[in-house]
């Protein structure tokens, strides 16, 4: 509501603190969400340093004291100068990178780990300062406000003063910069933040790591493909307690049925919208696609990347397809170039505008159409095969194929143009059977 008694203009608008409790607890379902936000605006900052020009520079070091209950996250970006790090680090919902190429742009992902600590500590510091700037929140005062019903007329400023102190101290290391995210008294359900582990899991998917090359051989070629189209395809180094996360791509899947699939190749094109090309992808031949991948081989689904971070998870694009299920079949990943796609605040999907749902439009009609019907086909491949096949196996097994079956089988290779994937069936399944020769020898003429 304006006034604009006497001329004057005043405006009745309050930031209430209940807001703040919004942008923090009410912000992430899962709680290994705030890993996302910190190395966000960890790698935007490593983004600006020019300086940087070995790739090995290019870290985050993240180190998790289940002990203590601590997280520590720190980069060796550009940091925040000292004449502006007591405004920056005091905004809430305001970022000077909106319109850039910056990852993180609503200014409210540093407040992602408050939630989930007692304390909550900012150190930062830019090459052309001699000290560095800190920034303390006390989380579990926070929460008690926000809890108190007598305070609840505060406004978010006054919640602010009260929670929140700034100060500076002398640093003996010149010309250096970074910025460090410290949270004590750590707790969330299940101790997910603090599980080493799940953490682990979680940035391989997530974070904008690189590819294994001890175990994924098409990393070369995927990375020339999205580093020659993509503005902006950084590969950090994200070190855990030590230790360097990859992607969990590798040329072996396991699949929910028991047993693996390989991937024979990759295929790499762009998805267009009007003739524009809107995304840039990859994905995974596999050699039988005879059933999905299972949840804990952490590379099923296609998924779908901005700036090489994760949107949403490995169902996002569930709705692409004829099933549901048949994404899991798949491996790959979709990185956006466009504008107009946008994150949306919890990043677990894009805003809705209209460039959205021809997005998803070009994905089922390039993608998800032709693989359901390329997994339907599959599937029943192996449904004629099976009806050849004597479940146990064995001499009587096959002496049945070949004296009772020979004919069908004969028929089914002659009327199918695709009788190799039947022959490579056949070897999977009766592997162990010493008549195979003889089967596929039956077939082959």
């Amino acid at each position: 509501m304006i006034n604009t008694l006497n001329g004057m203009h005043s405006s009745s608008f309050k930031a209430g603190m209940f807001l703040l409790e919004t942008l923090t607890a009410g912000m992430y379902n899962d709680p290994l969400s705030i890993y996302r936000e910190y190395i966000q605006n960890a790698v935007d900052s490593l983004d600006l340093h020019k300086d940087i020009q070995d790739s090995d520079a290019l870290r985050v070091e993240i180190y998790l004291d289940p002990h203590e209950q601590s997280v520590t996250i720190r980069d060796g970006g550009v940091g925040i100068p000292g004449s502006i790090a007591e405004s920056i680090l005091s905004s809430i919902g305001s970022s000077n990178k909106t319109g850039t190429d910056a990852r993180g742009f609503r200014g409210i992902g540093r407040l992602g780990g408050i939630a989930f600590s007692d304390k909550a500590i900012f150190r930062t510091k830019a090459s052309c300062d001699n000290f560095e700037s800190i920034q303390e929140w006390n989380c579990k005062k926070l929460r008690q406000l926000l809890s108190d019903s007598k305070k609840k007329s505060l406004s978010l400023n006054e919640v602010f003063q009260e929670v929140t102190k700034y100060e500076r101290i002398n640093s003996k290391k010149t010309g250096d910069s970074y910025f460090e995210v410290k949270l004590e008294g750590v707790s969330s359900f299940r101790n997910l933040i603090l599980d080493i582990a799940r953490v682990r899991e979680y940035l391989s998917q997530v974070a904008p790591v690189p590819f294994n090359p001890q175990v994924f051989s098409y990393h070369k070629e995927i990375d020339s493909y999205l580093g020659n189209n993509l503005r902006r395809y950084g590969r950090y180094n994200i070190i855990l307690n030590g230790d360097t996360v990859f992607k969990p791509y590798q040329d072996k899947v396991r699949l929910t049925k028991k047993g693996y699939d390989l991937i024979d190749k990759v295929e790499c094109f762009d998805i267009k919208i009007d003739d524009n090309s809107i995304a840039y992808c990859w994905l995974g031949n596999r050699r039988e696609l005879s059933g999905g991948i299972t949840k804990g081989d952490h590379s099923s689904g296609i998924r779908v990347r901005i700036g090489n971070i994760l949107l949403g998870d490995a169902h996002l694009l569930d709705r692409c397809f004829r099933e549901a299920r048949f994404n899991s079949y798949c491996i790959g990943e979709i990185h956006i170039e466009c504008p107009d796609l946008i994150p949306n605040s919890r990043r677990d999907d894009f805003v809705d505008n209209e460039t959205k749902t021809l997005f998803f439009n070009a994905v089922e009609r390039r993608i998800g159409l032709p693989l359901s019907k390329e997994i339907r086909h599959r599937s029943r491949l192996v449904s004629s095969t099976e009806k050849y096949k004597d479940k146990q196996c064995g001499d009587r097994g096959c002496s049945s194929i070949i004296s009772k079956n020979t004919e069908p089988i004969n028929q089914c290779v002659v009327q199918d143009p695709k009788n190799d994937q039947l022959i490579n069936i056949l070897k999977i399944e009766c592997k162990d059977c010493h008549k195979i020769r003889d089967i596929l020898s039956r077939i082959s003429t």
